[in-house]
């Protein structure tokens, strides 16, 4: 257990002078960041007071930005006993992987199905944005675009009501990958993540459902064996390659 330091705090805060949005929405970036990448590990306790000293605000601004942390389960709030950082198990990555999977495999086969082009100029968009963060090495904005990807692809398959939790998933998921030593940073700038998933959107609207369903499987399998071996062969190669049965 521990409390989040100063000088952790100034890190984390280097860079929020350009970021744009209200104080409260810069609050939750830097924690939800820090927490992605650990800076923040688990158990850690964030103080209302101590926090709003730093940002310079009031802990009702912070408090805001701790319960916007706490819906994404990133942080437990408990009351008096405060607010404290969540963990990622091993076991419960492995079965959000699987959930995910289930849900992206019936994204994939509805995207097959429809005539995408309503949808195309916002993935392009999307994709152009990763192309960016790929250029900067900036993996925290490259996480936070490949969620906002692969939700829009939800949405574009009128799957909404799963976009919610396709996006816990997909945020921890990344959590225990970001977090983990398995993967050097270096790998971000060798890995194209944007031309990836410009040949992956390729696939999803080549118009055969079965191929696009092995196309996301694929897709997922492929980031994770790269990216995190341990969470790949727990959740166990068979997994990505049985096709849904229909």
């Amino acid at each position: 257990m521990s409390t989040i330091t100063q000088s952790a705090l100034r890190e984390l805060t280097a860079d929020l002078p350009n970021v744009g949005g209200k104080k409260s929405d810069l609050i939750y970036l830097a924690l939800k960041r820090a927490i992605l990448f650990r800076q923040l590990p688990p158990d850690a306790q964030l103080l209302e007071q101590d926090l709003a000293g730093r940002f310079g605000c009031s802990q009702g601004t912070v408090r805001e930005a701790l319960l916007r942390l706490d819906d994404d389960g990133l942080v437990k709030r408990s009351g008096y006993r405060g607010t404290r950082v969540t963990e990622t198990s091993l076991g419960e990555a492995v079965e959000m992987v699987r959930i995910r999977l289930s849900i992206e495999r019936g994204v994939a086969r509805k995207i097959a199905e429809i005539d995408f082009t309503p949808h195309q100029p916002q993935l392009d968009k999307v994709i152009e944005q990763m192309a960016e963060a790929h250029r900067k090495d900036d993996l925290y904005q490259g996480s936070e675009l490949d969620r906002a990807f692969h939700c829009a692809l939800a949405s574009a398959a009128g799957m909404d009501l799963l976009s919610p939790l396709l996006l816990r998933c997909a945020l921890h998921i990344h959590r225990f990958t970001l977090g983990s030593v398995e993967v050097p940073r270096q790998f971000y700038q060798e890995a194209g993540v944007d031309a990836e998933h410009r040949a992956l959107l390729a696939e999803l609207t080549s118009g055969d459902a079965d191929h696009a369903e092995r196309a996301i499987s694929t897709h997922l399998a492929h980031v994770l064996s790269r990216w995190t071996p341990s969470l790949y062969h727990a959740v166990g190669p068979s997994v990505f390659t049985d096709l849904r049965k229909r």
